[in-house]
């Protein structure tokens, strides 16, 4: 699985990897060798070796994620500590103002005559 920063380098090595093999032998082609994992480009190998050393890593090896740290008493939530719900208040309603059309644009507009028929 492909996760991080990995991914950022494995999409940034298909997407090269597409366009260098489209140009080559054309687009279907091309995404069949970029996808088959047959045809891996220098950025392919290295995001699979990182990934194999990162997997080969010892548990006390690997970083201290935040949820594996215990958290500090200051940043527990206490029970005192809860805000309380604003207060109610009442919303104006809103006015609709009808358009002010100039003389002879809208609604009060003389009708068009019909186009002439050209013979």
């Amino acid at each position: 699985m492909v996760c991080g920063p990995y991914a950022i380098v494995q999409v940034y090595a298909w997407s090269s990897m597409l366009v260098s093999y489209s140009k080559e032998t054309g687009l279907l082609q091309g995404v069949k060798d970029t996808f088959s994992g047959e045809k891996p480009c220098h950025l392919c190998c290295k995001v699979a070796e990182a990934k194999k050393a990162d997997s080969e890593k010892k548990p006390s090896d690997k970083p201290v994620t935040s949820h594996s740290q215990a958290k500090a008493p200051e940043f527990v939530a206490a029970s005192h500590h809860f805000l309380a719900a604003p207060p109610a208040t009442t919303v104006p309603k809103a006015i609709h103002a009808c358009p002010v059309f100039p003389k002879g644009i809208g609604p009060h507009a003389p009708p068009t005559p019909p186009p002439e028929r050209r013979a």
